[in-house]
């Protein structure tokens, strides 16, 4: 709780930096800086004046409350930046760059539609969360539970946040299915 608020006095001190016009926002929003437990995302232009502005917030931040920035362990992801901007933003933030498609708080982020082989993953994550050989010693209602409360769980927190495609659905339910009534991963056939 003590760290949410402290967090809330560097979300204040941006807000205050748009409000006087030294920071210019993206959209119409106005909003540049996002908060989610002890993680913040930035989001803010790459020009000179709001990139000094944006390293000297984060300075007396850390000078007033003693949470220093660790630049080194940030990254930049720049969004239709060109390499030039990109450079300049390096220099000026000292962070390391990555490009989309990225992994954030556990989900994956793009900036355009994300391809199969980025949510093949969590296929992989789901099906292994199967119990293995233990599978053939539960009985249909203890796998119905594990279904519904561990192998839906993992799904709902990906589609909550991003939009899939109905072919990851599909393999989703497919393992499900094949598990509740047969205990493996994968099933030929009808089940009747």
């Amino acid at each position: 709780m003590l760290f949410i608020l402290v967090m809330d006095v560097l979300n204040s001190l941006f807000i205050q930096a748009e409000s006087e016009g030294l920071l210019l926002p993206l959209h119409s929003t106005g909003q540049c800086l996002s908060l989610y437990a002890d993680d913040v995302a930035l989001f803010i232009r790459p020009e000179e004046n709001d990139l000094q502005l944006t390293r000297s917030l984060l300075q007396v931040f850390g000078d007033v409350l003693g949470l220093q920035t660790n630049l080194q362990k940030s990254c930049v992801i720049p969004i239709h930046c060109e390499g030039e901007i990109v450079e300049a933003v390096n220099s000026t933030l000292q962070c390391t760059t990555s490009n989309f498609p990225i992994t954030y708080l556990g989900l994956p982020i793009s900036d355009k539609k994300l391809r199969r082989g980025d949510l093949l993953p969590w296929i992989e994550k789901i099906a292994n969360k199967l119990p293995g050989w233990k599978a053939s010693l539960m009985t249909l209602a203890g796998r119905a539970v594990l279904v519904r409360f561990v192998l839906t769980a993992i799904p709902v927190y990906l589609m909550v946040a991003i939009q899939v495609s109905k072919w990851f659905i599909r393999a989703i339910d497919k393992i499900r299915r094949s598990f509740l009534w047969k205990g493996r991963k994968e099933m030929n056939g009808a089940v009747v």
